[in-house]
């Protein structure tokens, strides 16, 4: 039977703990965001406009009153 030594890990032995600098920021993220936030109030607006919309069927009274 061999016999194991137990080495134990002292501070110093560990390297040291840096922190992690942030890249900077895409140059174009800031057009993105904009592409992005302008497709959804689009999105948004359409659907909003096509549910107050009146059915394809509609009758006459729906023509009488866009007539008015």
């Amino acid at each position: 039977m061999t016999t194991q030594t137990m080495t134990t890990q002292t501070f110093a032995a560990l390297p040291p703990i840096r922190m992690e600098t942030s890249s900077p920021s895409h140059p174009l993220k800031s057009l993105l965001m904009t592409v992005f936030v302008l497709k959804i109030m689009v999105a948004a607006f359409l659907i909003a406009t096509v549910s107050l919309a009146p059915p394809v069927s509609a009758d006459a009274h729906y023509t009488t009153l866009a007539s008015n």
